[in-house]
């Protein structure tokens, strides 16, 4: 094995077991013999191991070479600064972490996405060491109002102070990222449990009010048709399903696609995960995977407007415009006055060359939301047609 590849592989261990590993301090490097350090950097270097000393066949008064590299220290940094309570330590480790990795809090949000269907426990210790590395990213603080209250039902007398840290944590997320729909159905779903139904309605009305263009609005329309009485907390494959929900809508719907494969073979009767698992394939890129999954979404729940719609919505990027015009039909005569539904059934009447057609069902849509600048968009399209 090349000392390169003994690196990869030791990097790789001890991310995957960050806080499964022992902790050591080592004594500090002499100066000048540690060239990936920063000069500003002083004190005990801690070093993560894994396997832990205890599952090694070690004999009192064994010596054994550890074999210390730069991954050992990255990684004993980020377990340090999760466990201390030394501000002015922690602010170092901090500063230490981000200078190796600008990337680190990202990456430690998304080991905590890796441990979720095993450990939801692990998987919040890291959404919360992301926190510490960046205060402001929304995904470790939304993860983390998840975890809670998935935990909440397995802690007895932490149950309601699990539900408070969710409550304040989903707050907060509202407050990084306030068009992001499934923050706010996370607190309204809360609240209701809590015994607050109006003030959790409320939380979905105004979201829909506040954020037309929000992300996520499918799930707050669900919930506030179907009401958001949940007798149990959400199992470790909820809490995967529900994150996957905010990656479909994210920059990054390719992690959805990660997270829904296995849930979509475990579970192929799911009109729900099929769903979201279409929309992340659409949003992603892969519009012919989106009409397979969409299509079958649509076979298990055809009486739901927007898996039709983004059926359509899957059509008319591949340009199958015949079939966008038939499926987004289907979702109009569930909801006729849907200004989003009549605006693509005039995109694909104007591809089609009904140019009359179109005209009319747009106009319709402009009649409802004058202002929706998709709308807008399709009567420039008219103009120029």
């Amino acid at each position: 094995m090349t000392e390169e590849t003994q690196e990869v592989d030791t990097g790789a261990a001890l991310r995957e077991n960050l806080f499964a590993g022992d902790l050591l301090q080592l004594p500090p490097p002499e100066e000048g013999t540690a060239e990936f350090l920063p000069e500003w950097f002083t004190g005990p270097l801690p070093a993560l191991v894994y396997p832990p000393l205890a599952e090694r066949d070690i004999q009192q008064g064994d010596s054994i070479n550890l074999e210390i590299t730069p991954y050992h220290l990255y990684y004993g940094a980020l377990r340090e600064l999760a466990e201390t309570a030394d501000a002015e330590r922690g602010e170092v480790l901090r500063r230490l972490v981000l200078e190796w990795n600008p990337q680190a809090a990202m990456e430690v949000c998304e080991l905590g996405r890796h441990h979720i269907e095993a450990d939801v426990e692990t998987s919040l210790l890291h959404y919360e060491l992301a926190q510490e590395l960046d205060e402001e990213l929304y995904e470790a603080v939304q993860d983390a109002g998840m975890c809670e209250y998935a935990l909440a039902s397995t802690e007895g007398e932490e149950r309601e102070e699990r539900l408070d840290n969710a409550e304040e944590l989903f707050r907060r997320a509202m407050e990084l990222r306030p068009d992001a729909g499934l923050s706010w159905w996370s607190l309204a779903r809360l609240r209701a449990e809590r015994g607050a139904p109006e003030e959790a309605e409320g939380l979905l009305r105004q979201f829909l009010s506040d954020h037309p263009d929000g992300d996520q609005r499918e799930v707050v329309e669900e919930a506030l048709q179907n009401g958001l009485a949940a007798p149990d907390q959400p199992s470790p494959e909820q809490l995967t399903f529900l994150q996957a929900q905010q990656l479909a809508f994210s920059d990054t719907p390719g992690e959805a696609v990660e997270l829904l494969q296995p849930l979509a073979e475990s579970y192929p009767d799911s009109a729900e995960i099929w769903f979201i698992l279409g929309v992340a394939h659409r949003r992603a890129g892969n519009p012919e995977e989106a009409e397979r999954c969409l299509r079958r979404a649509a076979r298990l729940s055809a009486g739901e407007p927007f898996i039709w719609y983004e059926l359509a919505r899957a059509y008319e990027e591949m340009q199958q415009w015949r079939a966008a015009e038939s499926a987004i039909r289907k979702a109009l005569e569930i909801e006729p006055e849907n200004a989003g539904y009549l605006c693509l059934l005039g995109r694909s009447l104007l591809a089609l060359g009904d140019r009359y057609g179109a005209e009319e069902v747009i106009h319709q849509a402009q009649d409802l939301v004058p202002d929706d600048p998709e709308i807008q968009e399709a009567v420039a399209s008219l103009e120029r047609a």
